[in-house]
């Protein structure tokens, strides 16, 4: 019924058995159609997929535990599928986003340490590394996870986007030396001594865009033998009290600073659809560390092919409401086009194989992921 299908996916691996092609393109059906990570709630699709509705419900669960076995044995299943995620990314921005999420479930602790890419506005995660625990990552981590995805992604000239817990000399420099631009979040008393050792200090600086909100003004500062930009504007919150924003950059246009800046929310947007209003994460019941990173994998896949559907005529579709807010995020909006797609398995891969059809074709890619 559908052999014929699961044979143009060869190109994406030509050494994967049929029945592995199968089952992993169902694993990311099963996730677009249940909304949920929780393996037995996934078994409930099962059936309905692959037009075997008669069988015991039970071993279609055994079905996905042997997916997630076999999977670990793969060494590079979950980069392979990282890399079709990526693949389906047409235009890219310069913006990278950095920020962690965490939970406990039935004991356990994850803390998702998550590198996104800006894409038409929408963060998508190319990248992440799994802590294991909850609270803030250190500098040495964060340089664990950068020096990972630069072996397989380049990322040379982008800039970085993260917030206050995201700091420090050592990953400043890491950062600069791997040609990465960076803007990040201070607190008040961050680097306070380097940025007042020279020029007009902190408290002159805020004192004049207090005077004039949506001011913004920057300065040059040194820091452990490295150079770097110290930028400042004031904003009034909700209740109308007048803050500030400090930031720390690498790069010498303020205003754009604070701009780029404002778009690091974005990821937290994304943290919501992988928990609370997309696919439960919080609901993962897998132990193995090597099955987690695989369902992180179809994750990030699933929510993908989510978006890309969702951009397609979104402003057309979704006009903002009259506050400004949007009437439906482009996530939420492709699920509902994804929902369409599976009715059977047969429209599910036809679909894939439409944004294949669509995306691989001859051109340069300005990020290109290299799988071993």
């Amino acid at each position: 019924m559908y052999t014929h299908l699961l044979d143009k996916f060869k190109n994406i691996n030509p050494d994967w058995q049929e029945s592995m092609i199968k089952n992993t393109l169902l694993m990311v059906a099963l996730l677009l159609d249940r909304q949920t990570v929780c393996l037995w709630k996934l078994k409930g699709s099962v059936g309905k997929f692959l037009g075997n509705t008669e069988t015991d419900s039970r071993s279609h669960y055994q079905r996905i535990k042997r997916w997630f076995k076999d999977g670990v044995k793969i060494k590079y299943l979950w980069l392979v599928l990282l890399e079709f995620s990526v693949g389906l990314l047409r235009k890219f921005t310069a913006v990278l986003i950095i920020d962690g999420t965490s939970w406990q479930a039935k004991g356990k602790t994850f803390h998702f340490l998550t590198l996104c890419l800006l894409y038409k506005g929408v963060a998508i995660p190319i990248w992440w590394i799994e802590l294991g625990r909850l609270g803030i990552s250190n500098q040495k981590q964060r340089k664990l996870l950068l020096i990972a995805v630069l072996k397989f992604l380049h990322l040379s000239g982008k800039t970085l986007i993260g917030d206050r817990e995201y700091i420090g000399s050592e990953w400043f420099k890491e950062l600069k030396n791997n040609k990465l631009n960076f803007i990040f979040r201070l607190r008040d008393k961050n680097y306070n001594e380097a940025i007042n050792a020279t020029g007009k200090s902190i408290e002159k600086l805020e004192r004049k865009v207090k005077k004039h909100i949506g001011r913004v003004l920057m300065k040059s500062f040194d820091m452990d033998g490295q150079t770097y930009n110290f930028i400042i504007t004031a904003y009034k919150n909700r209740s109308g009290k007048i803050e500030t924003l400090r930031l720390i950059t690498t790069l010498d246009s303020p205003y754009k600073v604070v701009e780029l800046y404002k778009l690091r929310y974005r990821i937290e947007s994304f943290f919501k659809h992988l928990k609370s209003n997309g696919f439960q994460l919080e609901q993962l019941n897998l132990q193995v560390a090597g099955r987690v990173k695989l369902m992180m994998a179809l994750l990030v896949l699933a929510y993908t092919i989510s978006v890309i559907y969702g951009l397609k005529g979104y402003k057309r579709k979704y006009p903002p409401l009259k506050h400004g807010s949007p009437a439906m995020s482009v996530f939420r909006a492709g699920l509902e086009v994804c929902q369409n797609h599976l009715a059977s398995f047969v429209l599910f891969l036809e679909s894939i194989l439409v944004l294949i059809q669509e995306v691989f074709k001859p051109k340069k890619h300005q990020l290109v992921i290299n799988v071993p």
